[in-house]
């Protein structure tokens, strides 16, 4: 009878041992699980982040040069305008200038 403990004990170990192995064996397996998906979640949140970084450069570029041929156009504008003006007063001044020196 003592025999068939020992060997109850001996079996009970060995079940015993079989089942942390598994149970070894199945956290390895959820790690690895886990850590693949925190990769793939790493490498997802990189690649959205650079394409919105990507459309707001692009953005800010776009309002850049639209900006800078507004105030290209405003310039042109300006100038045409003092150039009427010049030439306006142009033979004004001609006239001031002739009537001064006779």
């Amino acid at each position: 009878m003592v025999e068939e403990t020992i060997q109850t004990i001996k079996e009970t170990e060995r079940e015993a041992e079989e089942i942390i192995k598994d149970a070894d064996a199945r956290c390895a397996g959820i790690l690895e699980e886990a850590s693949k998906r925190a990769a793939k979640i790493k490498e997802d949140a990189v690649r959205d982040a650079k394409e919105k970084a990507e459309a707001s450069l692009s953005s800010a570029k776009e309002v850049g040069t639209q900006t800078m041929q507004d105030a290209l156009k405003e310039t042109e504008e300006q100038i045409a305008s003092l150039r009427g003006t010049a030439l306006a007063k142009e033979d004004a001044a001609v006239s001031a200038v002739i009537a001064r020196l006779v």
